[in-house]
């Protein structure tokens, strides 16, 4: 296809929502997992790029397009095996191992990532052979997903790090259903620099697209993944947002009133709400801790609790939650 023919195609869409229905002539379409090789070429197309880098190059669509946009290409993957001559096989969790040239003078960078803890879709010894048996174990896609994240985030700071001043970093990551739990991706991606903006890319002819959930009429069936553009601003500065997951007990957060406390004990109370049930239940946590007069409070915010309708006093002392 000629970079002609491929920006006449990419002129049609003008907003933050991608879809390609036709994946297009690059790559391998048997290769799990890999996208659209027009999301790559929007972007090339978008940013003006003359030069591209890529972290988890896969079956080679990316190599594809930047042949026939006539764009300089420098991809890594951890394959050992790679399926194109403009991709290097590198661990890129390996700090020892310097990344290629070709990052340091890119003006974008693109990063299409193993989605962690996805369990049907497997690359080491399926899409690619583990010839040397330590790859599997570094193969992000077979991770947990906190081990796998933290990698994925490594990954896009390692070749932010590699960035001139002014390129931008575009990454296509996954809203994930595994196991009953869902995770973005997005939501626990790190950012450093400026996030640019956001897009939305639709997915067509999946697997995942196919499928039911029995019993389940709360779920629906993940039609899109997410795309982070960020763009460094200097030379110097590393600046970035980590996700951080805070789990603490509601009894000893600061930011919890008094009424979000009393209901949380008393919808966690099995049968008749006492006052000393709820005494004993927050004893000793933060929340009392600032306050000398804690029992008259909770007596206080029953009383308020009781008008506005949301407990019943069923004698002295004794309180039901209402029925929603």
């Amino acid at each position: 296809m000629t970079r002609e023919d491929i920006i006449k195609e990419l002129g049609k869409h003008t907003d933050t929502v991608l879809s390609f229905p036709n994946r297009g002539p690059w790559g391998d379409s048997r290769y799990r997992g890999n996208c659209s090789g027009w999301i790559p070429a929007y972007f090339i197309n978008k940013y003006n790029a003359a030069s591209v880098a890529e972290v988890f190059a896969g079956s080679g669509t990316t190599y594809d397009v930047c042949m026939d946009m006539g764009v300089s290409y420098t991809g890594l993957d951890l394959n050992p095996n790679p399926p194109r001559p403009g991709i290097i096989s590198m661990d890129i969790m390996d700090d020892s191992i310097e990344l290629p040239d070709g990052f340091y003078s890119a003006d974008m960078v693109f990063l299409h990532p193993p989605y962690p803890s996805i369990n049907d879709i497997r690359y080491a010894n399926s899409m690619w052979k583990d010839t040397d048996g330590t790859r599997m174990s570094r193969d992000i896609q077979e991770m947990p997903w906190e081990e796998g994240m933290r990698c994925v985030n490594h990954a896009v700071l390692r070749a932010y790090n590699a960035m001139p001043t002014g390129a931008y970093e575009v990454c296509l990551v996954g809203e994930i259903r595994s196991k009953g739990q869902y995770r973005s991706m997005m939501q626990n991606l790190a950012i450093p620099g400026i996030l640019h903006q956001t897009f939305i890319k639709l997915q067509h002819n999946t697997v995942s697209g196919s499928r039911t959930y029995s019993g389940r009429s709360d779920y629906a069936l993940t039609g899109h993944e997410m795309i982070a553009v960020i763009k460094k601003p200097s030379g110097y500065e590393l600046a970035y947002v980590m996700p951080k997951k805070y789990s603490m007990d509601i009894r000893d957060c600061t930011m919890a009133t008094w009424k979000d406390v009393v209901m949380s004990i008393a919808r966690n109370t099995k049968g008749e709400i006492t006052t000393e049930v709820l005494y004993n239940a927050i004893e000793g946590h933060k929340k009392t801790q600032t306050n000398a007069n804690w029992k008259a409070k909770i007596r206080q915010t029953l009383q308020y609790l009781e008008k506005a309708g949301l407990i019943n006093r069923t004698s002295l002392g004794r309180y039901a939650l209402v029925a929603a």
